[in-house]
């Protein structure tokens, strides 16, 4: 009789370790569970959030009054000028073929102007820029929103100027874009 007494508080031992041994396990399982159901929550409830979302800009009509032009909407980056024909236009980041860029003082205004009059002889709605920028005279093509759109005119460019190929390329400047009056 002893032995089976004995027996039993073995299995007993047996039990409560196990028990001892598998319940700290069980409740991390648990709280790694609901964990990641939370974590899996986040975005969705974040994303409720986003499209909730409302801006509303209040502005004093005086103020177009004084600007004399109506209020657009526009990119946050883009900004609304004239440009040397006094033609509003909006300037925003794009792309444009560069024809040339010299830093000789002596002849590097006379070149630009020169290759945009030669440009122009021949392509004479094309947009053209002669800009400074010390110590640089630079020539620049066009006003390309996308760079896809830029190397399309650079490639025409290049096949009907090749006395200017080696120097031409796409780069990304501020570009015009006219507006509809």
């Amino acid at each position: 009789m002893s032995h089976a007494v004995k027996i039993n508080l073995q299995g007993v031992k047996q039990i409560a370790f196990f028990l001892l041994w598998a319940l700290p396990i069980a409740a991390s399982a648990q709280v790694v569970v609901s964990s990641t159901a939370e974590v899996d929550a986040a975005p969705t409830l974040c994303d409720q959030l986003r499209q909730q979302g409302k801006v509303t800009l209040y502005q004093d009509a005086r103020l177009e009054a004084l600007l004399g032009r109506e209020v657009r909407k526009y990119n946050a980056v883009s900004r609304l000028q004239r440009n040397r024909q006094g033609r509003n236009v909006v300037t925003s980041k794009g792309f444009r073929v560069r024809a040339f860029s010299g830093n000789n003082q002596l002849v590097s205004k006379e070149e630009a102007y020169r290759r945009e009059t030669e440009i122009k002889s021949y392509l004479p709605d094309l947009e053209t820029y002669v800009l400074f920028k010390s110590p640089n005279w630079r020539l620049v093509i066009g006003n390309y929103r996308t760079q896809e759109e830029a190397t399309a005119a650079f490639r025409k460019l290049k096949k009907q100027f090749p006395k200017f190929g080696t120097e031409m390329f796409v780069v990304q400047e501020d570009i015009e874009i006219p507006l509809a009056e």
